[in-house]
């Protein structure tokens, strides 16, 4: 698929069936999301990847959307590390960059995934200290960089049709 027909053919799933995700199509997924742009190449994130489908429904539990969780089969969390590249750019990289990174590796991910013929949906609203919970990190992660949770995506497939939104417009976008 085209990267243009990728980009057009992405669109949230609110309706996963159930239909597992291959490992294979994870670790491209997570490959192409790698190679999104970073503020200062600090690669200021971090992503908890799992096809464990009690870890998947905990999540929508604490997110409140049990139902647009249900038959996802996989989902990857997306954490900002704010300590890195603080030494250079102080608290506009403890604030934004780091945000910034895990924000576009997260949208790399979906739009790998739309490419691959897999079906995503981003969720944003969740409490962020049950994520590191859920995922078993206090906080501090793996590296001691105190990780925050920005954003979960889910992955898997649908039987329902796509449904595209109305966008604003160009004109409306441009200041």
């Amino acid at each position: 698929m085209e990267f243009i027909d990728a980009v057009k053919a992405r669109v949230s799933c609110r309706a996963f069936n159930g239909r597992e995700v291959s490992q294979e199509i994870l670790d491209e997924i997570l490959s192409i999301a790698e190679l999104a742009p970073t503020a200062a190449h600090f690669e200021a994130y971090r992503v908890r990847v799992s096809r464990d489908l009690a870890f998947v429904a905990r999540l929508g539990e604490i997110a409140g959307q049990e139902e647009r969780f249900k038959g996802a089969s996989a989902v990857m969390v997306f954490f900002a590390v704010p300590e890195e590249g603080v030494v250079r750019f102080a608290d506009r990289a403890r604030d934004l960059y780091c945000v910034q990174d895990a924000t576009l590796a997260c949208g790399y991910a979906q739009l790998a995934a739309s490419s691959l013929g897999v079906e995503s949906l981003w969720v944003g609203a969740f409490d962020e200290g049950e994520v590191l919970e859920a995922c078993g990190l206090s906080g501090e992660g793996k590296d001691g960089l105190g990780l925050r949770p920005v954003v979960i995506s889910l992955f898997g497939y649908t039987d329902e049709p796509k449904k595209t939104r109305e966008r604003k417009g160009v004109e409306a976008i441009i200041v």
